[in-house]
């Protein structure tokens, strides 16, 4: 390499550096890039099961896997650029099944008039965004609660790993499905791929071997079991039908629906509130928080999540969110929105091939990374009930973290377990021995949650 190119390099890794902030993050270039390739890794599988979900609603699959691709490489762009936060964004799988099983089946609407009211509740989540309400609701959420809230992340993560290899199944009504649980899930091929991804990722994760790309290398090693143990199967070309159909098609006419507003309150209640569960308990005890517990960008980054949502539903999917799985770049060490901007790209390349050649998208199966979401999953456990300061036994703060976490695990949702959270706070903050005045606000979005999760069902 001549000392011209080799200066031209240096040149544009110390741009790249301080556009960043590398070095006030902590973190280096090589660090983040294995951090965006590993985030990738954990949530590739969206790409599959987002079409699949969609194309029950009437939406053509190659348009939707687009829809799918455009809207959250986009969106993960944005977040990496703009609000310099290791996001990835991208339609969120409740969001998804609740536009098709509820808003299109249930309700009779069409998916254009589902596109429709996606695209009401990003507006109305951007207008909250611009007032700085939502930023306050953050600032101002109790440190116990926060911690609470970190805890319950790391449960719901480790959950759908656990979800993905079948070793837990949830019934039609939401709740774990016990009778499900038998020797054929907790022992056969997926649960020994899930076992296999977290034994190495923890191997590779103690501190003597300092192995800083071992979730990835957990995950491709993970995909590799799951081909030799699982026969592949045939799929249909990703390449037939329309990429483009569903571009534009949202039918504003569903205003004069008597149910309008109902879908509408749902998307943006569990967009709106449910993204800061996921901004707290993914950022905790690392240094994107300051000392204060406070993220950097936050405003941007909920433009963002609203901006995101807007876009995708005229491109044809469902609500956009800041994917949990977010958590496990973030656990291998990404801590700016290079790891993001790395995902993006990825996530541009990876369906652009798959849109061509089906066989691409599923080299890495959902249940490859299930077992390095249940490691990230207890790490984000450990660093909230541990560490700096261990929940004391007993402690108001633990006895809400725990009863959180199981709503969390046996109702496979995030939604009711920060209801109950606000909830709990909220009644406690007009006991004298909290010496806190009542906040309004716990009451307001718990209120919101509850009345969501009443109306989804």
């Amino acid at each position: 390499m001549s000392k011209k190119t080799l200066s031209m390099t240096e040149a544009f890794c110390d741009s790249i550096s301080r556009y960043f902030q590398l070095e006030k993050f902590q973190t280096s270039i090589k660090t983040e890039i294995i951090a965006g390739i590993t985030t990738y890794l954990s949530l590739a599988y969206i790409f599959i099961v987002s079409p699949a979900i969609l194309s029950q609603a009437g939406i053509d699959p190659k348009s939707a896997l687009f829809a799918t691709a455009i809207s959250a490489s986009l969106a993960t762009l944005a977040m990496g650029l703009w609000a310099n936060l290791p996001f990835a964004v991208a339609p969120g799988l409740t969001m998804s099944s609740y536009f098709v099983f509820v808003v299109v089946n249930k309700m009779h609407f069409t998916w254009q008039q589902g596109l429709a009211t996606v695209c009401v509740s990003g507006i109305v989540c951007v207008i909250l965004t611009a007032l700085p309400l939502r930023q306050a609701i953050i600032d101002s959420i109790p440190s116990g609660l926060k911690r609470a809230i970190t805890v319950t992340i790391g449960t719901f993560v480790a959950t759908i790993g656990l979800f993905i290899s079948h070793m837990v199944g949830f019934t039609p009504a939401g709740m774990m499905d016990f009778a499900a649980l038998n020797a054929a899930t907790l022992t056969g091929p997926l649960a020994q791929v899930m076992l296999f991804g977290l034994a190495v990722s923890a191997l590779l994760g103690l501190r003597r071997l300092n192995f800083p790309a071992g979730m990835m290398v957990a995950i491709i090693a993970a995909a590799l079991l799951y081909h030799t143990l699982i026969p592949a199967t045939e799929t249909a070309p990703a390449s037939a039908g329309k990429m483009l159909s569903s571009f534009a098609q949202l039918d504003f006419s569903v205003f004069t629906h008597s149910q309008f507003w109902l879908p509408v309150i749902v998307f943006f209640v569990l967009d709106f509130f449910e993204g800061i569960g996921e901004f707290i308990g993914m950022t905790s005890n690392t240094t994107i928080q300051d000392k204060d517990g406070n993220v950097a960008h936050m405003k941007q980054a909920l433009w963002v999540d609203g901006l995101g949502t807007i876009g995708g539903s005229f491109f044809g999917t469902s609500s956009l969110i800041v994917f949990v799985e977010s958590a496990v770049g973030i656990k291998a060490g990404g801590r700016t929105g290079l790891t993001a901007v790395v995902c993006a790209l990825l996530m541009i390349l990876g369906v652009w091939a798959g849109l061509y050649f089906a066989p691409v998208l599923t080299m890495i199966p959902a249940q490859a990374a299930s077992g390095v979401l249940v490691y990230v999953g207890y790490l984000i456990f450990s660093s909230a009930a541990l560490h700096p300061k261990p929940l004391r036994l007993m402690s108001f703060d633990l006895i809400v973290a725990f009863i959180m976490s199981a709503i969390a695990l046996l109702t496979f949702s995030l939604d009711k377990s920060l209801a109950f959270g606000l909830w709990s706070y909220f009644a406690i903050s007009f006991l004298p021995i909290r010496a806190a005045k009542p906040a309004w606000w716990l009451a307001a979005i718990a209120s919101a949650l509850t009345a969501a999760i009443a109306f989804s069902g």
